[in-house]
């Protein structure tokens, strides 16, 4: 007999474990109540008897530690039921395993569990629970879960899914076909949100086996656009937070991520999913950290404008070197030279009668050699000396001590980081190949490879705490810039990202090159597109081609190519689209031009057309729902229900980097795609 056979009988179900809920919470809001009394109590007993006896004022504040950590716990349970009120639940199978006796078992399956401690049952399960899994990789039929003592083995006898809105079934969906592929469906036809959401009712398979992979040190996701990538990559997060409860935390994980409007974009998911936001910052943060933010740098979106502008000669071969596995190579040789070549011992005159011989200084150069060749100074001074005392029967003061230190640190001619770097390139016979910038900037390229010749003569000085690094929109950084994260967080990663939307395809990195940076890493591919409709991924395809592309088979209106008469026409004609895209349905709307300099160009000019448009920029730090113009850097990770790309002509769009740009703008699109020009449109679709 099938528990709950029809939709009246799971709507009536449903209603009762709303009304389990708010039983359960009214009893926490109690509990809380009486937390708080019982607080406020022993605060005025302390306050009104200052005479008490030390033991008992140590045994009050041991009886209020504990009733506020237990306070701490049933608030954090009302807030975890107040969040499942709205969607208790999402999905449900039945299982029958194959013990003697198994019981068929209604497994309904939601964001967070639900335990009644008064029917001792388990109403909803976790998303995450080990039994949840069978859900997402198994249809009717033979299934099976790993639980902590073992491999359970069984059938799923009925599997469903749901629409939850605010504690009310808008439908229910057999799934005994295909994976979710109705609601999948109804939800990809949605409109965009202002800022990304879980989706764990729409995992579908090969996300599933990315999520749960526990055994991987190193996760590489080569995801193609729309493929949910970045998503994903949090609900492993927040699954790997739930599997190793008590020996990872959200503090423990930090997020390399492209800019403070993508981080913002994405900040939602995780404490939707019932924990804690996690640390994040950008690769520029960490590499001017290491070289103790002593110098000013190109940032990496300059340098991308720089590219899609009018880049210096020598520019573009300049990063392309140090993005090579070859720069790597000789950098690493070059390190060794420095051991060999960079200290030049000689005399040091200790006190009036004793003289260090440069031998001697030599050879304590050799011997500390586990030490980073900086480091041994310290070391090796307090040897010499220590040495000098038994040899001479010597008292050294301070200050000769101090003056042996300054002098075996001067016979290093390895002192100064950037006057190493550049005697780098003259080692290789490439001076031209290092080139600051005025007011002594560096180069974006330049900043990682000179954090890690630092590193390799200072070391690593920053012990990080960090368990697992995640790092998004992995094209965007080279194999120096892996090599280098590698040395500072030897712990477990995800990385993901999609080769073909480089912002900079001179100094960008595919799944493969990762691996042998990082020396590890399982490549997973995602490559179900499920962002844009058909029409939207094919016109894509035509400006970039991925073959390991699957677009899902949703349908909408084919992009449109509007020619217009000139600037004025097309700013004009931009207006009346985003006229129509405000009697739509659509929420949002990404007009996404190749540069900043450009969207804030066209901003300015639709200004006197509406209001209501607004400038998303590289100094901009979150990001807003309605109508935005921003460049295809920024708009990267983003996605809109309607995207406009101006200025789609052959001048503006040509190059190779130009390519990236277009595509990157165009798989924004969920719903809608137009493109306007004037003149002669881009050869590049």
């Amino acid at each position: 007999m099938i528990f709950n056979k029809t939709e009246k009988q799971e709507r009536d179900y449903l209603q009762q474990v709303i009304n389990l809920l708010n039983k359960t919470i009214n009893s926490t809001d109690v509990s809380v109540k009486e937390h708080v009394d019982t607080l406020a109590e022993y605060k005025d007993y302390l306050w009104s008897n200052k005479d008490i006896d030390p033991h008992e004022i140590r045994s009050m504040r041991e009886s209020i530690l504990n009733h506020f950590a237990l306070g701490e716990n049933v608030i954090d349970k009302r807030k975890r039921l107040g969040k499942i009120l709205d969607i208790p639940y999402f999905g449900r199978i039945d299982f029958k395993s194959r013990e003697k006796d198994g019981k068929v078992l209604p497994v309904y399956i939601g964001v967070h569990s639900f335990y009644d401690s008064d029917s001792k049952m388990s109403f909803i399960y976790d998303w995450r629970a080990p039994i949840s899994s069978m859900f997402y990789d198994y249809e009717l039929g033979e299934a099976s879960y790993e639980s902590p003592a073992g491999e359970v083995t069984g059938d799923i006898t009925l599997k469903r899914q749901y629409r939850i809105r605010k504690g009310r079934m808008e439908y229910m969906i057999e799934s005994s076909l295909t994976v979710h592929d109705d609601i999948l469906q109804k939800e990809l036809s949605s409109n965009a949100d202002d800022k990304m959401k879980n989706i764990v009712a729409t995992i579908q398979r090969e996300q599933n086996r990315i999520i749960r992979n526990e055994d991987a040190q190193t996760i590489i996701i080569q995801g193609v656009a729309g493929s949910g990538k970045t998503s994903i990559a949090l609900h492993r997060i927040a699954y790997l937070l739930y599997a190793f409860k008590g020996s990872i935390s959200s503090k423990d994980i930090l997020i390399i991520s492209p800019n403070k409007v993508f981080a913002d974009y994405i900040s939602n998911v995780l404490p939707e999913l019932g924990e804690e936001t996690v640390p994040e910052t950008s690769m520029e943060q960490i590499l001017s950290s290491v070289l103790d933010n002593k110098y000013k740098f190109q940032t990496f979106f300059e340098q991308v404008n720089e590219l899609l502008t009018k880049p210096a000669p020598g520019f573009t071969d300049r990063i392309q070197y140090k993005a090579s596995f070859d720069f790597i190579s000789q950098l690493d040789r070059f390190i060794l030279h420095i051991e060999n070549n960079y200290f030049k011992a000689v005399d040091v005159k200790l006190t009036k009668h004793v003289t260090i011989p440069a031998e001697f200084i030599e050879e304590q150069f050799r011997r500390f050699d586990r030490y980073p060749m900086r480091q041994r100074f310290e070391t090796m001074t307090d040897y010499i000396l220590e040495m000098a005392q038994v040899q001479y029967r010597i008292t050294v003061t301070t200050a000769e001590r101090n003056m042996l230190k300054k002098e075996i640190r001067n016979m290093f001619a390895g002192n100064n980081d950037v006057q190493v770097y550049k005697d780098f390139f003259e080692w290789i016979g490439k001076p031209e190949l290092f080139k600051m910038r005025k007011n002594r900037t560096l180069e974006y390229a330049d900043l990682a490879p000179l954090a890690y010749i630092h590193i390799a003569l200072d070391g690593n000085n920053t012990k990080s705490p960090v368990k697992h690094l995640l790092i998004d929109e992995m094209q965007d950084y080279s194999p120096i810039q892996y090599k280098l994260i590698q040395k500072l967080y030897p712990c477990r990663k995800t990385v993901l990202g999609d080769a073909s939307q480089s912002v900079n395809p001179y100094g960008s990195s595919n799944a493969d090159m990762i691996q042998k940076a990082l020396i590890t890493g399982e490549v997973m591919k995602l490559c179900k597109s499920y962002r844009s409709t058909y029409e939207i991924t094919d016109f894509a395809q035509k400006i970039r081609k991925n073959e390991e592309l699957e677009p899902v088979a949703r349908h909408g209106e084919k992009p449109q190519i509007l020619k217009c008469k000139n600037e004025e026409d097309e700013i004009s004609c931009i207006a009346n689209l985003i006229s129509t895209f405000k009697k739509s349905s659509y929420k949002s709307l990404g007009i996404v031009c190749k540069t900043e300099l450009q969207a804030k160009d066209i901003a300015d000019k639709l200004k006197a057309y509406t209001d209501d448009v607004y400038f998303l920029s590289n100094q901009s730090s979150a990001f807003v729902q309605g109508i935005i113009i921003t460049s295809a850097h920024m708009a990267k990770g983003l996605e809109f229900d309607e995207v406009i790309i101006p200025q789609v002509t052959d001048k503006n769009y040509q190059s190779e980097i130009d390519q990236s740009m277009l595509y990157v703008a165009a798989t924004r699109a969920m719903h809608r795609l137009t493109l306007t020009f004037v003149g002669t449109k881009s050869k590049l679709f």
